[in-house]
């Protein structure tokens, strides 16, 4: 039982979310030479439900080109 994260437009960017507080998860990339993982931060609504998704590389040394904080990532209803 595990939750994974994964982006239609770039199949290769898929991983595992391992918690690391009760909002953050870290999503960890199966192809690890990406030397890319990020900090995957969850925003709740007033509901408590999540609305929204917000990512950051965790290494400063992480390539640009890996732009998560420019990602909108927002629930679909």
């Amino acid at each position: 039982n595990q939750l994974n994260i994964s982006f239609v437009r770039s199949p290769r960017l898929a991983g595992t979310l391992l918690p690391l507080n009760a909002t953050t998860w870290i999503a960890r990339w199966n192809d690890r030479s990406y030397d890319a993982d990020a900090y995957t931060e969850f925003v709740f609504d007033h509901t408590g439900k999540a609305k929204e998704i917000r990512m950051k590389a965790i290494s400063p040394m992480t390539d640009f080109s890996f732009d998560f904080h420019n990602l909108e990532l927002m629930r679909k209803e």
